[in-house]
């Protein structure tokens, strides 16, 4: 079974250290969700979605910079297929000054940083 989200990240990652500036990844609404989420963070410039047909799709997703420096310094998969980590409140109040945490919710992709947030999957780790 592949992790489509691990292929992502690595992607997202793999090219940020080589400096690309656009990035292609096959579409599905929780990629997409997760890309708009890195967005809102200001870790990609501009994120669309491209549809070549009803059954074809991708994400095109420009990576920011600053300067010479990349905005996204690392990127760590928490949660993987084997292995579910789930947070609460409580657990999230001792993990802000450590990066950004993604997790995905009942009410969508939130962070750590966000104070609605209270608990669900952690999926990555942005640096």
């Amino acid at each position: 079974m592949i992790d489509s989200i691990a292929n992502m990240l690595a992607h997202v990652k793999n090219c940020s250290r080589t400096r690309k500036v656009l990035i292609y990844i096959p579409y599905s609404k929780f990629k997409f969700n997760l890309s708009l989420a890195f967005e809102r963070y200001r870790f990609v410039k501009r994120v669309s979605l491209l549809r070549y047909s009803i059954n074809r799709s991708e994400i095109l997703i420009e990576l920011a910079y600053n300067g010479y420096h990349n905005m996204i310094q690392d990127i760590v998969q928490v949660s993987k297929p084997g292995q579910r980590i789930y947070w609460n409140k409580k657990q999230l109040r001792v993990k802000r000054q450590i990066g950004i945490y993604f997790l995905s919710t009942s009410s969508g992709i939130k962070t750590n940083l966000d104070p609605t947030c209270v608990g669900g999957e952690v999926i990555c780790n942005l640096v």
